[in-house]
């Protein structure tokens, strides 16, 4: 993601550029005039993601910069010495998202936040759900300037087909009046299937009435907006709340997923491993469980030392993630083993699936700085319901000892 700042003191752009480079993925592109930007505009061909622009320049004092900018389209972040005044017709332009005043190191934090806000927003999804077309294309042009992808449902059964299919939906802008189930009744049912800190929810209406709004909140929902919102309090509701979702998820992931590698730990294995092997069992679907191990990971750490050892670790997940889908459960399970519990696949397909994982491990290479580093795994697979969720992985696991005895770098089954 590219992104322009525009600012004509070199304490604020450097501070700016300090507080943006520790985002992943971000390049930044500086300018201190109109000049300046509208000369890096050419050489990028206008293909900017977000910018951030001062309204005072040397070259445009009284923000100029604003109408110049206008034609590009550009989301954009707007820095004012100023008091914000929001009938000032610099603010009605459509691509700005947001305005700073500059008051010092807050100004420089709030910033960084809005940015990482915008390049979160790309991976959610927001379902709006109101009868009302003009309100409903009113909220996805809202949204698609903070880089938010919407869905638009105009009933609430509409609403509950989408999100039986949508699982990156992390925030509900609900109506109250509706034909058929009202808003407080979805609110409810929702409710039902998905926690408060799995799915936001706020609730919409242009009734004022406190009675709604208490009513809302006891059915389960986040947050309230009278249908009269500025932009601002919209942008600032709806920010607060995927805040909000984010930190629970963060939360989630410190305690169910590895640190060093990203993917799941063991305690969330046994927890949701045992889930899904009852729910298979139940059903007398397909199920395999494998363990993967790297061979003679000892000579990789004695040869090469433990950093060398933990990239190669770090490589083991980007290699099953080529392959495997959200049908499987990947998780390390200690050191350089790890553990994945797949449904829905036949033992002819499983088996071929591991073959090729095998392989790909074989024939790649994985360079590190002057080293290249090859190495081979091991798997053992299992596609048994045995008597427990416990008894498959220990049946995995003898698989993975018999690869290993037997010459190690093979895919080994035990029915």
């Amino acid at each position: 993601m590219k992104i322009l700042i525009v600012d004509d003191s070199t304490t604020l752009l450097n501070g700016l550029v300090s507080v943006l480079e520790n985002i992943d993925s971000l390049k930044i592109f500086t300018a201190k005039s109109k000049q300046e930007c509208a000369n890096l505009l050419l050489q990028e061909k206008g293909k900017f993601d977000i910018a951030i622009l001062d309204l005072g320049l040397p070259d445009a004092p009284d923000g100029e910069i604003i109408p110049f900018m206008e034609k590009f389209s550009i989301p954009s972040i707007i820095l004012t010495a100023k008091q914000y005044d929001q009938n000032n017709p610099l603010y009605k332009h459509d691509f700005i998202i947001d305005y700073v005043i500059k008051n010092g190191s807050y100004a420089l934090d709030y910033t960084a936040y809005v940015v990482e806000r915008f390049i979160e927003n790309s991976k959610v999804d927001v379902l709006v759900v109101d009868d009302s077309r003009s309100f409903s294309a009113k909220i996805k042009h809202l949204c698609k300037r903070y880089n938010i992808n919407t869905i638009l449902a105009s009933c609430a059964e509409d609403a509950i087909k989408i999100m039986k299919s949508k699982n990156k939906i992390k925030l509900i802008l609900v109506d109250y009046i509706m034909p058929g189930m009202n808003g407080l009744e979805l609110t409810a049912l929702m409710r039902k299937k998905y926690k408060k800190d799995e799915i936001s929810i706020i609730a919409l209406s242009s009734i004022k009435d406190k009675d709604v709004v208490a009513k809302f909140l006891k059915y389960g929902a986040n947050d309230f907006i009278y249908k009269d919102f500025s932009d601002e309090e919209f942008y600032a509701r709806v920010n607060s709340n995927l805040d909000i979702i984010k930190l629970f998820e963060l939360s989630r992931d410190r305690a169910n997923k590895d640190y060093m590698t990203g993917m799941y730990n063991r305690r969330y294995l046994f927890e949701k491993g045992t889930r899904i092997y009852e729910k298979t069992k139940k059903v007398d679907d397909y199920i395999s469980c494998a363990i993967i191990d790297i061979d003679k990971f000892k000579n990789i750490n004695d040869t090469y030392g433990h950093d060398i050892g933990d990239i190669a670790i770090k490589y083991i997940p980007k290699i099953l993630n080529t392959f495997l889908d959200d049908n499987n459960l990947i998780s390390r399970v200690g050191g350089e083993e790890f553990c994945i519990i797949s449904k829905n696949i036949s033992e002819r397909e499983i088996l071929d699936l591991y073959e090729q994982i095998r392989e790909a491990f074989e024939e790649s290479v994985l360079t590190i700085d002057d080293l290249e580093l090859n190495f081979t795994v091991s798997i053992g697979l299992t596609t048994s319901f045995s008597s427990s969720f416990e008894d498959m992985l220990k049946k995995a696991d003898l698989a993975l000892y018999e690869a290993k005895e037997t010459g190690r770098n093979k895919v080994v089954l035990l029915k």
